[in-house]
C-alpha cells in the first residue's frame, strides 16, 4: 500500500523529534515530500494516522492558490471528515483541526458541509454508537469554528434547529453531547429555537440533566445583563427553580449544587437573619470542595483550560459568603453586589473555551478565548460603586477630607436606590473626554449626575487615588482571560499541584486567589504609567539623581492593591510572632494562612541570584501550609528593557532535609529601575545558536 512508506516515515519522525516538534507535527518535508503526501492522503485519511494527515495539511502552506498536489491533499482531508469511522482518531483529527483555522478557512464550505453531514447522519435513528458520537464531535467542531469566525453559524443553527423535530428517535450518544453544544450556540447566536431543543432534550432521560441545566443557565444570563436588581431577582429564582430540578434528576451535579447555593445566598443577603446565608456559603463551600476533589487530577482538554479558572472564581465566591455569614461581618458585605459580580465571574469563565483565530496576514494560528457574549453592565457598575463606597468609607486617605466625605455620602445613596430597584444608572456617554479625569465619567454613568460637583471639590491626589482604584479593578477584569496570563497561571498551579498539601481543597483553593491576585498586581504594574500611577507607583520609574526606592513603598503598593480586591478584609501588614519573625503581608483564611515575603534586589536579580530569599519567604510557613510568596522589586539596569511578565514569576521548592516536604514558594519580580518606552534601548544581538 502507497500509506506504508508514508507511515514508516511518520514513526521514523515520531521517535526522533523533540517536544516542540511533536506539538507542532509533522510537515510534508518529514514523510518525503509533497508528492509522498498527495499519494498517500486519502489512505491516511481511512487510517488511525488521520491525524497526521491533518498536520501535514495544515503545513502544506503555499499561498491561495491551490495547485493539484494541494488540491488532493486537501480533498483527502474532507473525504476523512465525510467518512472517517474510528472515532477516536476522527475525534483527535478534529481537535487537531481548530488548531489550524487557516487550514479550515482553506477548506471552506466543502469542510462545513462534510462535518455537518456527520452530525445529521448520527441523528438517523438506526445510526450505531460510534456514527452517533462521531456526529456529535463534528458538531463540537462547526460550533467552534463558527464561534471563532471562521465559518457562519446558519447551516449549524439550521442543522440544530430540524434537529428539534428528529430528536425524539436519535441515538442516545448524540442526545447527551447535545445540550451543551446547544446551550454555548444559544450563548452565542441567541436563536430561541435552540431553547425549544434543549426543552425538548428534557423529555430524554439520559439527556435531562444537561438540557435542565443548559436552561438555567439561559435563565441566569438574563439575570446577570438585567439593567437593574429589579429585574435581575426574579430571573435569579428561575434559574433557581431550574438547578432545583437539575439537582434532583442527578445528585452528583456539583456544578448545578454550586449554583443553586450561590443563588441562595445572593437572595439571603437582603434576609435579617444570617442563618439562611451560613447555609448557602457552606453549601457552597462543599460543592466546590467535591468539584475539586472529582475534577483536580484529571485530564482536561486543551480548550477546556479555563475550567481551573471557573474553579478559582467559585473558591472566591464560597469565600466571600463565608465570611459575609459570619455574626459580625463587615457592612461591605452586606451589599450582594460582590456576590453578583462573583457569580458573574464564575459563570463567564464557566461558558468559555479556547480557540484558535488566523494572525492577520500570516497563515498562524493565535490562541483566543471565546467568551460569553454577555455586558452584564449593571452588575459591573454596581459592583465598582461598592468598591468605591467601602474606600471612602474605610481609606484613611479619604476619611479625614469633608469633601471625600460627602461623595461618600453620595456613593453609598446611589448603591442604596440600585438595590432596592431605584433608578437605574445612566448609560448614556454621559460626560466621558469633556473633564480633566475620568472618574467624573465613570460616577456619572453609575448614576452619580452630580459627579462632577462633588469631585470638583476633592484635592487631586485624592481624585488620582480613587482613579487609580477604579483603574485597578478595570485592569484586574480585562486581564482576567487574558490567554497569556492565564497560561501562567495554569503553569504555575501546574508547578504547585505535587504538593502534598495542594490535595487538601481547603489549601489548594484560597492560594489560587492569592496567586490569581498576585499575577494581576504584576500585570497592572507592568501596565501602569507615569501619568496614572502618579507618585504611588514612582519607585517602578527611573529617576536621574534619586535614591534607590526601598521594598516598602512596593510592599504598601500590592497591600493597597489586596485591599481593593476580593480578600481585601484578610490582609494584614508587618505581622509580629510568624514564623519567629515578622511577615512583611499575611493573608488570613478560615482554614489557612499564606505570608508574602517583600525585597528589592539591585545587583543580582536572575533566578539564582535571587534564590538566596527564598530561605526568609519559607521560613514564615513552618506552622502553616507550605506555601508561600517572594514579591522582588528588581532594581538592576533596565536601560535596555526588562524581561516580560511571563519570565518574572515561578515556583522554587524549598526543602531542608529528607523528613520534610518541600515548600512552594511562588517568586514575583517586579521589574522597577525602568524607562519610558521611547527611551527604552534595544538589547544586543544573543550569540548565535543561544536559545531565548
Amino acid at each position: 500500500m502507497v500509506a506504508q512508506s508514508a507511515v514508516a516515515a511518520l514513526l521514523a519522525w515520531a521517535e526522533n523529534a523533540d517536544r516542540a516538534r511533536l506539538a507542532a507535527g509533522p510537515t510534508p518535508a518529514d514523510v518525503g515530500g509533497r508528492a509522498a503526501v498527495a499519494d498517500a492522503a486519502t489512505e491516511l485519511a481511512a487510517s488511525p494516522w488521520f491525524i497526521y494527515l491533518i498536520d501535514l495539511a495544515g503545513h502544506d502552506d503555499t499561498g491561495p492558490a491551490r495547485d493539484d498536489i494541494g488540491r488532493r491533499i486537501d480533498g483527502a482531508v474532507i473525504e476523512g471528515f465525510a467518512r472517517h469511522d474510528r472515532y477516536s482518531s476522527y475525534s483527535s483529527a478534529t481537535a487537531r483541526l481548530l488548531t489550524y483555522p487557516h487550514l479550515a478557512q482553506r477548506l471552506g464550505r466543502p469542510l462545513e458541509k462534510a462535518l455537518l453531514g456527520r452530525a445529521e447522519a448520527a441523528a438517523e435513528p438506526d445510526a450505531d454508537p460510534t456514527q452517533a458520537s462521531i456526529g456529535a464531535t463534528a458538531l463540537e467542531t462547526v460550533l467552534h469554528l463558527s464561534t471563532t469566525g471562521v465559518c457562519k453559524p446558519y447551516q449549524l443553527l439550521t442543522v440544530l434547529t430540524d434537529l428539534t423535530d428528529r430528536i425524539a428517535t436519535a441515538p442516545v450518544e448524540l442526545c447527551t453531547r447535545l445540550p451543551r453544544i446547544v446551550g454555548l450556540a444559544y450563548e452565542h447566536f441567541g436563536d430561541d429555537a435552540l431553547v425549544t431543543l434543549l426543552q425538548r432534550l428534557l423529555s430524554i432521560a439520559d439527556a435531562e440533566p444537561d438540557a435542565g441545566f443548559e436552561l438555567a443557565m439561559a435563565d441566569l444570563r438574563r439575570a446577570l445583563d438585567a439593567p437593574d436588581e429589579a429585574t435581575i431577582m426574579p430571573s435569579l429564582l428561575d434559574a433557581r427553580r431550574g438547578f432545583a430540578a437539575v439537582e434532583a434528576a442527578d445528585e452528583d451535579r456539583h456544578d448545578a449544587q454550586a449554583y443553586a447555593a450561590a443563588i441562595d445566598a445572593i437572595v439571603a443577603f437582603h434576609q435579617p437573619d444570617t442563618g439562611p446565608l451560613l447555609d448557602a456559603a457552606n453549601r457552597l463551600e462543599a460543592a466546590v470542595t467535591q468539584h475539586h476533589a472529582w475534577l483536580g487530577r484529571t485530564y482536561s482538554p486543551p480548550w477546556n483550560w479555563t475550567r481551573g479558572q471557573a474553579e478559582i472564581a467559585w473558591i472566591q465566591l464560597s469565600q466571600t459568603l463565608t465570611a459575609a455569614a459570619q455574626p459580625a461581618h463587615d457592612a461591605w458585605y452586606c451589599h450582594p453586589s460582590q456576590a453578583i459580580a462573583a457569580l458573574l465571574d464564575a459563570y463567564q469563565a464557566g461558558r468559555s473555551f479556547i480557540a484558535h483565530t488566523q494572525s492577520p496576514d500570516q497563515p498562524h494560528a493565535v490562541e483566543i478565548l471565546v467568551k460569553p457574549t454577555i455586558e452584564a453592565i449593571f452588575v459591573r457598575d454596581t459592583h465598582r460603586l461598592a468598591l468605591l463606597d467601602h474606600a471612602l468609607e474605610h481609606d484613611p486617605a479619604f476619611t479625614d477630607n469633608e469633601a471625600a466625605q460627602r461623595l461618600h455620602q453620595a456613593v453609598h445613596d446611589s448603591l442604596d436606590r440600585s438595590a432596592t430597584g431605584g433608578t437605574s444608572p445612566d448609560r448614556g456617554g454621559g460626560e466621558q473626554g469633556k473633564v480633566p479625569t475620568r472618574l467624573t465619567a465613570v460616577l456619572h454613568r453609575m448614576g452619580l449626575a452630580d459627579a462632577h460637583e462633588h469631585l470638583r471639590h476633592l484635592p487631586a491626589a485624592i481624585q488620582d487615588r480613587l482613579e487609580t482604584l477604579l483603574w485597578n479593578e478595570e485592569v484586574a477584569q480585562a486581564s482576567t482571560g487574558n490567554i497569556k496570563v492565564e497560561r501562567k497561571l495554569q503553569e504555575l498551579i501546574a508547578g504547585l499541584s505535587t504538593a502534598p498539601d495542594w490535595a487538601i481543597p481547603q489549601i489548594a483553593g484560597p492560594f489560587k486567589i492569592l496567586l490569581q491576585q498576585t499575577l494581576l498586581y504584576l500585570v497592572s504594574r507592568f501596565e501602569i504609567g507615569g501619568e496614572m500611577g502618579g507618585d504611588r507607583t514612582a519607585f517602578l520609574r527611573a529617576t536621574p539623581g534619586s535614591r534607590p526606592p526601598k521594598e516598602r513603598q512596593m510592599h504598601q503598593d500590592y497591600k493597597d492593591w489586596l485591599d481593593q480586591g476580593p480578600i481585601y478584609n484578610q490582609v494584614k501588614a508587618e505581622v509580629f510572632d510568624r514564623g519567629g519573625g515578622r511577615a512583611d503581608v499575611v493573608v488570613n483564611f478560615p482554614h489557612a494562612s499564606f505570608s508574602v515575603e517583600c525585597k528589592r534586589e539591585q545587583d543580582d536579580a536572575s533566578k539564582d541570584g535571587l534564590r538566596k530569599y527564598v530561605g526568609q519567604a519559607s521560613a514564615y510557613t513552618q506552622t502553616d501550609a507550605a506555601f508561600g510568596i517572594l514579591l522582588v522589586l528588581d532594581l538592576t539596569d533596565h536601560s535596555a528593557g526588562a524581561p516580560d511578565l511571563f519570565a518574572n514569576v515561578w515556583v522554587e521548592n524549598v526543602q531542608r532535609g529528607p523528613e520534610e516536604e518541600a515548600r512552594r514558594i511562588v517568586v514575583a519580580r517586579l521589574p522597577g529601575n525602568r524607562q519610558s518606552p521611547y527611551a527604552t534601548l534595544a538589547p544586543p544581538l544573543l550569540p548565535a545558536g543561544t536559545t531565548p
